[in-house]
């Protein structure tokens, strides 16, 4: 076999390689193009494209390309505020989970520092929250807590069915810098408040059927006696 025979052969070889290529990435066009028209036909309206999680992604966790892909939807069936781009989305901390197969919308990325509007009669406070203050980061807007004095006379009761108008981002650390609101009667503010000055302020999350107990009291000064006249 001469080598001009075998140049020939490998340039006819290469060539009906590229040809083969060609071949499969039409028929995959083709393939696709029908896949979408059975959709179109089947649901009616047109196709877009929406990041859709490809697994169940929990809240706290980060948006990748490992979690979610890029796939074709019916606009019509499209969620409102579907997100349509990777770009938008990777590297952001999910707020609400997401179950696998669903399209990620704004909602999953709400902003979890909103603060509920304030109940009636109640007064919002804002108190920093630091390693002592005793709740979670999953404690969640419209918690009922109570609110607890610890001093070196031991711990004692300020205030009971306070509602947490605000919540704690999932992925941030417990930090004095971080805030969280709730609202209290207007004549436990003074307390709850001192109480947060001097780092002593704690905050429990009762069950439902755990009795509401009522704050201490100072005990009132004996009133005063007089003698009867006539007595000694």
């Amino acid at each position: 076999m001469s080598t001009r025979f075998r140049v020939v052969l490998s340039a006819a070889c290469a060539l009906l390689g590229v040809m083969s290529c060609l071949a499969y990435a039409s028929s995959v066009r083709d393939e696709a193009q029908r896949v979408r028209s059975d959709v179109l036909e089947r649901f009616g309206g047109e196709l877009t494209q929406l990041v859709v999680a490809d697994q169940t992604i929990e809240a706290g966790e980060v948006i990748t390309e490992r979690n979610v892909r890029v796939r074709d939807w019916v606009s019509d069936l499209a969620p409102v505020d579907a997100v349509m781009s990777l770009d938008e989305v990777l590297g952001k901390e999910v707020r609400v989970p997401v179950a696998k197969g669903v399209p990620i919308t704004s909602l999953a990325f709400r902003d979890e520092s909103e603060v509920s509007e304030v109940p009636s009669g109640r007064v919002a406070v804002s108190v920093p929250v630091t390693d002592k203050l005793g709740l979670s980061r999953g404690v969640t807007r419209g918690a009922k807590v109570s609110a607890y004095a610890v001093s070196s006379d031991g711990p004692y009761l300020l205030a009971a069915d306070i509602e947490v108008l605000s919540e704690l981002a999932a992925s941030t650390g417990m930090a004095a810098t971080q805030q969280i609101t709730i609202a209290v009667l207007p004549e436990n503010v003074a307390d709850v408040l001192g109480a947060s000055a001097s780092g002593e302020l704690r905050l429990v999350i009762p069950a439902n059927d755990v009795e509401t107990l009522e704050p201490a009291q100072e005990a009132e000064a004996p009133a005063e006696v007089v003698p009867e006249e006539g007595g000694e």
